[in-house]
């Protein structure tokens, strides 16, 4: 989730204080504000395939506490997921864990079913630069009940590079259970004060993507597009406000 995250290739699971982290990498939620954000893609153009997501962060002295929302579809076949994540940190590792509860429906009388799953996630700060992070989705292997599905599991390990607030480098490797490894790639420049270009690229599928973010410390827009080899142009929009 996230056009910054899309703008890069995907590649998130090392990005610290990433704004959708609860949805990727739940170790890596900012812990300097609280935050609210809304989110919304048009997967290839159709009006039919889009998804829309919120997200808030409230840094407590317990860790920061992440509230989720998603709603992907329409009438005829849709995802809602409801996430609720916990991230803490001890020196220079930073760890988190989301619950999700998610719910499909494929329309008229066709079936529907919930199921709950656990995400867990990693990541170190190993020099002021470099963090490094790991990620599992979907950790208890949960099944949608009534309809006999198993929710999409996932690992993934990544990296990310930053130089001084110039440049931001991230990879990384993911594998689903299902599919073969992805492989995901993305940079972010300042092209000047408060405007950020980026660029990305990943594998299984072969998606390109670009966008740019713009903003200060109490808001930031996110706008990203990307292009699937076979299935056409995806664009993207989020809106972050910070108190």
């Amino acid at each position: 989730m996230g056009a910054k995250g899309l703008g890069m290739g995907q590649a998130t699971t090392a990005l610290p204080g990433y704004d959708w982290s609860l949805f990727s990498n739940p170790a890596l939620a900012n812990n300097e504000q609280i935050a609210v954000g809304f989110y919304g893609i048009r997967n290839y153009g159709f009006a039919e395939l889009t998804d829309m997501s919120a997200i808030s962060t409230i840094p407590t002295k317990f860790g920061v506490t992440s509230l989720g929302f998603h709603r992907y579809g329409d009438k005829l076949f849709s995802e809602t997921r409801a996430r609720l994540g916990i991230k803490n940190e001890w020196r220079l590792l930073h760890f988190g864990v989301a619950l999700n509860y998610s719910h499909i429906s494929f329309g008229e009388d066709y079936g529907a079913g919930g199921a709950i799953g656990v995400d867990v996630g990693i990541a170190a700060e190993i020099t002021e630069s470099l963090w490094v992070g790991a990620k599992s989705t979907n950790l208890n292997q949960p099944s949608y009940k009534g309809i006999r599905e198993d929710l999409p599991r996932e690992v993934a390990i990544g990296f990310s590079y930053g130089l001084n607030e110039l440049a931001l480098l991230a990879f990384d490797v993911v594998k689903d259970v299902n599919f073969p490894v992805s492989y995901r790639g993305g940079l972010e420049v300042k092209i000047i004060e408060n405007l950020k270009g980026r660029v990305g690229l990943s594998t299984e599928p072969l998606t390109y993507s670009l966008g740019f973010g713009y903003g200060n410390n109490r808001w930031d827009i996110n706008f990203a597009v990307q292009q699937h080899q076979e299935l056409g142009l995806s664009p993207g929009l989020d809106f972050m406000l910070f108190f």
